[in-house]
């Protein structure tokens, strides 16, 4: 596991806990990846980057046999209490210890915007699916948190905000990964509230996204740093400029991906 993965795995892990309760967005794309999943409940549905596995009562109804998979030790026990997967596997997305074309389907919310090189991904996705098979996924793109960024630069800060692609260069990225899979790319903008910044920051910690590559700092923590950028964070509509308690909204730019492998 590399340097950075293992990074990952500690943030999500501590997360293991208070990711349920905070998993607003989660929810979201995850019941919408759900309405997406073919109606059937044949074959193996792999779950990747399973996290505490609050939608296997669901996906279990979906399949003949569900395997989980999560970078996390701390997410994989999580999931363990539930006990509905047949199997829990620790591993990289883009090392997975399974058999080629074994799986059915692939269903993944939010996990892939983690991986360094999500063509990578998409490669063991095309070896792991037999022919016919489908993925179901969703991740975050260019734009995501794009109010944060702006309070950010506004105090000329450098933003603690992750960098992720465009729609178009993960699609393209998925395409040269995985070239036997047909790929359908759909986009969806998804604006979330909150009281204010520090509340936004904390539920980025509760789910273990606040993880940002080699930008990890101290120095995020302090009544005066927030109070500064919740003054620097774009307004809501209706809110008053120069309140520190104003209502503010936060923007997830959400890429859903549909692939039938050939």
């Amino acid at each position: 596991m590399s340097v950075q993965a293992q990074a990952i795995a500690r943030h999500f892990g501590k997360a293991c806990q208070s990711y349920s309760n905070a998993a607003r967005l989660q929810r979201l794309t995850g019941y919408a990846l759900l309405d997406a999943l073919p109606s059937d409940t044949l074959g193996s549905l792999l779950d990747l980057g399973c996290g505490p596995a609050w939608l296997h009562p669901e996906l279990v109804q979906r399949c003949q046999q569900l395997l989980a998979v999560d970078l996390s030790a701390g997410m994989l026990h999580q999931a363990r209490q539930l006990g509905l997967a047949n199997e829990y596997i620790q591993a990289d997305a883009a090392a997975l210890p399974l058999a080629s074309a074994s799986v059915q389907r692939v269903f993944s919310n939010l996990m892939l915007q983690w991986c360094p090189q999500p063509g990578e991904v998409a490669a063991e996705l095309e070896r792991v699916l037999q022919s016919g098979g489908t993925v179901t996924l969703s991740t975050l793109v260019q734009g995501t948190l794009a109010e944060l960024r702006q309070a950010f630069l506004a105090l000329q800060l450098t933003p603690h905000v992750n960098q992720f692609l465009t729609a178009e260069a993960l699609l393209l990225a998925m395409q040269q990964g995985a070239p036997a899979i047909d790929w359908q790319l759909q986009l969806e903008t998804v604006q979330l509230s909150y009281p204010d910044v520090l509340s936004l920051g904390r539920e980025l910690k509760s789910l273990g996204a606040n993880y940002v590559p080699d930008k990890e700092r101290k120095g995020l923590t302090g009544r005066h740093y927030w109070q500064q950028l919740q003054q620097a964070y774009p307004k809501a509509v209706g809110s008053s400029a120069g309140s520190v308690t104003d209502t503010i909204i936060a923007s997830y730019q959400v890429a859903y991906l549909i692939g039938v492998k050939r």
